[in-house]
């Protein structure tokens, strides 16, 4: 045999198949990081690898357009999770649909319950969002029943409709992080005894009997960003940091919620179902959300001067015991300063203040206030 000949036979040999060669749990990993339709036609490849997509820990269906239509994306989607492994376990899986501008609403909801049947320790769902939703325009609507699941510990959804017992999270016990943007939340009530971390992010609240409650005992961190309205806020003792940034929202000076007017049935801002109990009595002590804040550690609190509520919360007259790093904007200086004293008032422990005035941060340090 000639010399290149020899060269040409020991280069074949060197360039044999080493992906195919890794171990399976390598080689699952590396196609959870895919997308799903990518991860899936893996399986032409070699008999080697007609199966090894079917445990992977990661599901990602992202690349929704290249369906072109909903019929077959619903009909891979089923596919994908049927033909799953049942003993397998799904770390993560991201439905991000936000390449189709309508959906069936059961559908979603279907795949969401699916995956969850597979063990799904983190869900995350995307949709467009549209607020505030409309009848021309509606967001995708979940079935209004609980999601049952016993290892879902992270739940994300954005651009989608959810109604009242979608919100009890009691059937999820391991649920830690809750992170909810761009939804519209028909609720009284969301409630987690797991929950450690909250997010909740341009989100319009609706509400039929009384305003959204928000119970979760246990929780560590809460998020409140560009809201429509503040849920009331149940005790958090367990709570650290806080982040509450209402500084779009304007409301209405009510005479009867804000200066104890006594023609109830005039009420103009809604909310005197809250302020007051059935005998027509002021109710006293009552805290929309300043109570429940009041064990955080580290606050901020970004309203417009116009955020009525705080100002209405203040009557209740919390202290903040836990308090050492506050952050308030331009609404703290209205009448003379009297908020910003009442804060210096009842944060005994306070360290940090600061207030961002204008877009300019001024940081005040001290040792002792």
């Amino acid at each position: 045999m000639s010399r290149r000949g020899k060269i040409a036979k020991a280069s074949t040999a060197g360039c044999g198949d080493h992906l195919s060669a890794l171990p399976d749990a390598l080689l699952h990993h590396v196609l959870g990081l895919l997308e799903a339709g990518e991860a899936v036609r893996t399986c032409v490849l070699s008999r080697r690898w007609r199966h090894l997509w079917r445990p992977i820990p990661r599901l990602r269906v992202t690349d929704v357009e290249a369906f072109r239509s909903v019929e077959r994306l619903s009909g891979f989607v089923d596919q994908l999770l049927l033909l799953r492994d049942a003993g397998s376990v799904l770390d993560e899986c991201l439905l991000d649909l936000r390449g189709l501008l309508r959906l069936d609403d059961a559908l979603v909801d279907l795949w969401m319950r699916r995956v969850l049947a597979c063990h799904a320790r983190v869900l995350r769902v995307h949709l467009y969002a549209n607020l505030p939703a409309s009848q021309e325009e509606p967001l995708v609507k979940l079935v209004d029943q609980p999601l049952l699941s016993q290892h879902l510990v992270r739940l994300e959804l954005s651009g989608v409709y959810l109604e009242e017992r979608l919100f009890d999270f009691s059937s999820c016990p391991a649920l830690e992080d809750l992170n909810i943007a761009d939804c519209v939340l028909h609720t009284d009530k969301i409630f987690s005894q797991s929950s450690k971390h909250i997010s909740i992010r341009g989100c319009q609240f609706l509400w039929d009997m009384r305003p959204t409650h928000l119970s979760a005992p246990n929780l560590v961190s809460l998020q409140l960003h560009d809201c429509n309205m503040i849920p009331i806020l149940e005790s958090m003792p367990a709570l650290e940091t806080a982040s509450v940034n209402l500084g779009h929202v304007y409301e209405e000076y009510c005479d009867i919620c804000d200066n104890g007017g006594l023609e109830l049935e005039e009420c103009e801002c809604g909310m005197i179902v809250i302020y007051w109990d059935d005998d027509n009595d002021r109710k006293r002590d009552f805290s929309v959300f300043l109570g429940g804040l009041s064990s955080a550690t580290c606050l901020e609190l970004i309203a417009s001067p116009e955020m009525v509520t705080f100002r209405r919360d203040l009557r209740c007259c919390p202290t903040f015991n836990k308090l050492r790093s506050l952050l308030l904007n331009d609404w703290c200086l209205v009448a003379d300063y009297q908020i910003l004293l009442y804060f210096l008032h009842h944060t005994p422990v306070l360290e940090k203040l600061t207030l961002q005035l204008s877009k300019v941060q001024i940081g005040v340090h001290r040792a002792n206030l």
